[in-house]
C-alpha cells in the first residue's frame, strides 16, 4: 500500500523566493565563462573592503552569513530555529569556532568552511586602524570635497550678487 506522505528529498523541496534567487545567482556565477577573473575580482574587492573599513566588513559578513546560514539550515537543522541561532553559529565561526550548533546541509557546511577560513583573520583586523593607503585616499577625497564646496560657495555668491543687482533700481 502506497503512503500519501512520501518523504521529500531535501534537494527537491520547494525554495522560497530569496533562496531561489541566491541559488540562481550562484549557478550563474559558477557557469560564468571566466570564473578565474570573477574569483580574482571578488577576492580583490573583499581585501579592499576589509582594508577600507574592517569593522563594517566584519558586521556585514556576520549579518549576511547568518542570513545565508539560516536559509540553508532552517527546517533541516534542529538547532537552527531562528536568525539569532544562525548568528551565534556565525560569530563563533569567525572567532574561536566553538558553539553547540553545527552545519548539517551542504550549503551550511560550505558557509562554515568559508567563515572558518577567513573569519579569524577578519576578526583580528576589525580592531586595527584602516590602512595608510586608505587614509591617504580619504584625505585626498576630503580635499577634493573642500575644493568643490569652495567653488559652489563662489557660484552661490555670484548668483546672490546678480540677483541683488537685478532687484535694485538702476
Amino acid at each position: 500500500m502506497k503512503s500519501d506522505s512520501t518523504p521529500q528529498n531535501p534537494t527537491t523541496t520547494e525554495r522560497s523566493a530569496p533562496e531561489a534567487l541566491a541559488l540562481g545567482a550562484l549557478g550563474r556565477v559558477l557557469a560564468a565563462q571566466d570564473f578565474g577573473a570573477l574569483y580574482d575580482s571578488a577576492k580583490r574587492e573583499l581585501r579592499s573592503a576589509i582594508a577600507r573599513d574592517p569593522i563594517d566588513s566584519l558586521v556585514v559578513t556576520c549579518l549576511g552569513s547568518a542570513w545565508l546560514f539560516y536559509v540553508a539550515e532552517k527546517g533541516e537543522n534542529k538547532r537552527v530555529n531562528s536568525f539569532w541561532d544562525a548568528l551565534v553559529f556565525v560569530t563563533t565561526s569567525l572567532s574561536v569556532g566553538y558553539a553547540n550548533i553545527f552545519a548539517v546541509t551542504p550549503a551550511g557546511k560550505a558557509i562554515a568552511a568559508a567563515l572558518n577560513t577567513i573569519g579569524p583573520a577578519m576578526a583580528a583586523k576589525a580592531l586595527e586602524a584602516p590602512s595608510a593607503d586608505v587614509d591617504a585616499r580619504n584625505q585626498a577625497a576630503q580635499s577634493d570635497q573642500r575644493a568643490l564646496i569652495a567653488r559652489i560657495d563662489a557660484l552661490v555668491s555670484r548668483l546672490d550678487k546678480i540677483a541683488a543687482e537685478r532687484e535694485s533700481p538702476a
